[in-house]
């Protein structure tokens, strides 16, 4: 598939509203900024709020914000979901999660910590990402951060932020084609596991599958941290009119949960990731002429 990877994340972005990262191993972090490509889908990068560069940028500002960016109650927060797994999945595909004993295997034996059957019905390209252990940072819900957004506009207006990343130590992702197919795939840890030593720690991570159709992605790493879920929100427009904070009393657009999750930047896709045309009737010369093929001043008698 020429487009295999706009498609997959525009699957995962209808079943979601957050974006897949087609290259988990790249880091994608919480206050980066950018666009997203419209071609293949994945997200250009342009800086991250955190970063030294935008710290001098915001202290050379006509506002001249002297905002710490390393105050711990400014950074994101990393924490876990509290899940072993998360599992997103677009139509046309179901899943089912078998049963895996939790009970600490023999030292030195194959310990399985995840495995999960799939079926693609085939009437349309299916997408589905598995994590093992995810853990959660977003942006935090502080006015000094709204502040400082705000403060930015030459650099920040118009562009994508990145407010919630989703990460993982092991990761698979599976792109169906338009056939009926059935996949599983298994997560083991390799290595000792005993209950002093779990999973994330002194083991490694090993996935198996098998799919007879489709493209699949994967990677496994205890020392790893992979990307593979993000979402992207921007101000709305009336955020930028007001520069310092909130009018009054009355709700405000500034808040960060208010703001306009980001829609895919294509027309809608068809089975192979390419754009569908939309049918343009000025373009085509079809307005003002019935289904009959005559105009719309057309006297029946």
């Amino acid at each position: 598939m020429k487009y295999a990877s706009r498609k997959f994340i525009d699957l995962i972005q209808g079943a979601t509203s957050k974006w897949a990262n087609w290259d988990p191993p790249k880091e994608i972090a919480v206050g980066d900024y950018g666009m997203i490509m419209n071609e293949t889908g994945e997200f250009d990068w342009e800086g991250n709020i955190y970063s030294a560069h935008f710290q001098e940028k915001l202290k050379s500002s006509k506002y001249k914000f002297d905002i710490d960016l390393t105050d711990e109650a400014l950074r994101p927060k990393e924490q876990e979901t509290g899940d072993d797994r998360f599992i997103v999945k677009s139509w046309g595909v179901t899943t089912k999660e078998a049963n895996v004993s939790s009970d600490v295997n023999v030292p030195g034996a194959v310990k399985i910590l995840l495995k999960v059957d799939m079926h693609f019905d085939g009437d349309k390209p299916a997408a589905v990402l598995v994590m093992h252990k995810p853990r959660h940072s977003c942006l935090p819900h502080d006015e000094r951060i709204i502040r400082l957004l705000k403060a930015m506009p030459d650099i920040l207006k118009g562009k994508y932020i990145v407010t919630e990343v989703v990460s993982c130590q092991a990761y698979m992702m599976h792109l169906s084609e338009q056939k009926v197919d059935n996949f599983s795939v298994t997560l083991q840890a390799t290595g000792p596991v005993t209950p002093l030593v779990s999973a994330g720690g002194g083991a490694g991570f090993t996935w198996s599958s098998e799919a007879a159709y489709g493209l699949s992605r994967q990677g496994s790493d205890s020392t790893a941290k992979y990307v593979p879920l993000y979402r992207l929100k921007k101000p709305r427009a009336k955020f930028w009119e007001w520069p310092f904070g909130h009018r009054g009393n009355e709700k405000s657009d500034d808040v960060i949960d208010r703001w306009e999750d980001v829609d895919p930047p294509w027309d809608p896709l068809d089975d192979e990731g390419e754009e569908d045309e939309i049918y343009d009737a000025e373009m085509h010369g079809d307005f003002g002429v019935f289904n009959d093929g005559y105009p719309d001043d057309h006297d029946d008698d």
